[in-house]
This record gives C-alpha cells, structure tokens and sequence, in this order.
C-alpha cells in the first residue's frame, strides 16, 4: 500500500537545504525520516499482533525494501524511508488477512494515529539537521 503525503510552505526549509551539497541534504533527510518515522514504527510496534512469530520486532525504520518489495516499488523523491514489518509472510497477511483469516491491520492504524505528530517532527528534525550542519560547516570554516 502507497501512502503519498503532500506538505505546503517548506519554501524556506527548501532554500535552507539547498545551501548544502546533495550528499549533505541526503544524509539531513534520511535522519529526519528516520527519526520522524520511528513514531508510526512504535505506534504499529504496539498494535501488531503478539501471536505470530516476532512480527512487532520486525517493524523498523528502513531505506531498503525486500526483492519482492523492490520490484512492485517506483521510486517518487530523492530521499525514501519505509516503515513497516520485514519480509516475513505474516506482515502482509496479518495486515489485509488471507483466505479463512480476518485482517487486523495494524500498519494503516499506526499511521492514521500518527500522522499529525509525524509531519510535525520531520519539519523540527529537518531544522535541527540545517542547524547543525550550518554550525559544523562554519567552525570548519574559521578552521581553514
């Protein structure tokens, strides 16, 4: 399941980003999706059923999907997280359920529930990371 998300009027935290090289706004983003991410990764750690082989453990924070993943996945912005089960059977089954199995969605749940607090933190942890990167950048600069 794709879940895109649109956020208006980052005007200044895109102009702020673009001062760095593209390695650096990479390495910015992905620490600001991981941690943002990490809120609906606990949300779905705490509803994933118990009962089926380590299911909530395996939820996580990642840039990397399984072959089976990759190859249904086009690729929409420069910098991807994913969030959700690893690539044990039950992810999926126990989400939208199968044959004879009701589904108990936990996945969809955690986002619903997470979703304000989520946007939220990725605009904070994006600032932190300019912040932090700008400071770093200037003491390297008084040093040379």
């Amino acid at each position: 399941m794709k879940v895109r998300v649109h956020v208006a009027g980052l005007r200044d935290l895109d102009a702020a980003l673009n001062q760095f090289k593209p390695a650096k706004r990479r390495a910015i983003w992905r620490v600001a999706l991981d941690n943002a991410g990490e809120i609906t990764a606990k949300a779905a750690r705490s509803l994933a059923p118990k009962d089926s082989g380590g299911l909530a453990e395996s939820i996580d924070v990642s840039g990397t999907l399984s072959r089976a993943q990759k190859s249904e996945h086009t690729k929409a912005a420069e910098q991807e997280r994913f969030i959700g089960p690893d690539s044990r059977p039950q992810g999926h089954l126990r989400e939208f359920g199968s044959d004879g199995n009701a589904p108990e969605p936990f996945m969809r749940p955690a986002w619903d529930q997470t979703k304000g607090q989520v946007l939220d933190r990725i605009g904070d942890e994006l600032w932190v990371g300019i912040e932090k990167a700008a400071s770093a950048a200037a003491r390297k600069a008084a040093k040379g």
